[in-house]
């Protein structure tokens, strides 16, 4: 009977402990941003930090921030893949992947067009590890104050966070947009780079709500009906998205130049609403004058809201540009392009980007 007592004591208790669950592992990789520095107590005030403790042991979160560090390889002594922290980051088998490069690498220009092929390959190398993590790439935060580092915030707006935005779509990873919801304001930043405990916290809030468990449950964008930062930030991207793929178009010889898009019918273009949430177009209809069809019939209705199948409310602009700035290419050059998958055709390649910017044109209203 004592036997018996023990046996069943012995897989209850082994029933429990094989029910509970272990914390996600998430690995925090980036530079003195991610780090911590300039914070009093970088072990309880970075972000890394915060996120554990805010997550209630959903979460062990590890700094791999590095002081001073690039996604670029080539700049001497600053390749964050050449690091320490690089290697423990990958032997901590993470389950999650959080990656905030680039603000160092915008202090080199001259390698800014080796920038998303380099963070491409960073992303990789999580990619291919055997504990298959969730990644996610970070929007960068602003350099303070805005009057005075307006060069330096417009590069970060026109080339880091599109390249950053580009390696997601392409890589098949998420976007944190930090951008998006971190203010430039001196309180948050005090030497003009490095956050505050404040902001700390705030990024680490924003990664938080970031972290759905479920990534198919993950939405694409959040409901934005009404103007705010978020509208602010991806037009400016969506403006910077349109320069590049001209100057790209410029290059070009012979771009083709397709016949404005047609608004539709409501009935008819109900089947391309969920183009907005990042689903493809049905059939073997092509992405990018679907968008550019969408677009056109969205701007002739004149309703700012949708409804997509299955999907809250969103302001159909902002969904649009998002999309589209996410799926933009970037080439070694710096020029910006649109393709259909496996497409790389330069003649197609062309036409894509033609639609694009059509569709981009009627969503800035420009």
């Amino acid at each position: 009977m004592i036997k018996l007592e023990i046996l069943f004591s012995g897989l209850f208790l082994m029933t429990v402990i094989a029910g509970a669950q272990s914390p996600l592992r998430i690995a925090c990789v980036g530079d003195s941003i991610t780090y911590g520095d300039k914070l009093s107590d970088r072990d309880t005030q970075s972000y890394p930090a915060v996120l554990e403790r805010l997550s209630a042991g959903r979460y062990l979160v590890g700094n791999f921030g590095v002081n001073g560090a690039t996604a670029v390889e080539g700049i001497p002594f600053r390749a964050w893949s050449a690091t320490q922290a690089c290697r423990d980051a990958l032997a901590f088998a993470p389950d999650i992947v959080v990656l905030m490069l680039g603000i160092n690498d915008l202090f080199y220009p001259e390698w800014h067009a080796r920038y998303p092929a380099d963070l491409r390959a960073l992303v990789t190398r999580f990619q291919t590890l055997p504990s298959a993590p969730r990644i996610f790439l970070c929007t960068l935060t602003p350099i303070a104050p805005a009057e005075r580092q307006a060069p330096a915030n417009q590069a970060i707006r026109d080339t880091m966070n599109p390249a950053i935005r580009a390696v997601a779509a392409e890589t098949g990873v998420g976007i944190i947009d930090i951008s998006a919801v971190y203010p430039n304001r001196l309180e948050l930043l005090p030497d003009g780079l490095h956050p505050s405990p404040e902001g700390a916290a705030l990024i680490a809030r924003t990664v938080l709500a970031a972290l759905a468990p479920d990534p198919a449950s993950q939405a694409q964008i959040q409901p934005a009906p009404t103007a705010g930062p978020v509208d602010i930030s991806i037009r400016n991207e969506a403006r910077a998205a349109r320069a590049r793929a001209e100057e790209w178009l410029r290059r070009q010889p012979d771009s083709p130049q397709p016949a404005p898009a047609e608004s539709k019918a409501v009935s008819d273009i109900h089947a391309l609403l969920p183009l907005l949430t990042g689903h493809s177009p049905p059939g073997e209809t092509p992405l990018y004058p679907a968008y550019a069809r969408l677009a056109a019939a969205l701007a002739a209705q004149g309703h700012e809201t949708v409804f997509p199948p299955d999907h809250a409310p969103i302001a159909w602009r902002e969904a649009l540009l998002h999309q589209l700035v996410q799926r933009q290419r970037i080439d070694p050059q710096g020029g910006g392009y649109w393709a259909e998958q496996n497409e790389d055709d330069p003649a197609a390649a062309a036409r894509a980007t033609t639609h694009a910017l059509q569709a981009i044109a009627r969503a800035l209203e420009e």
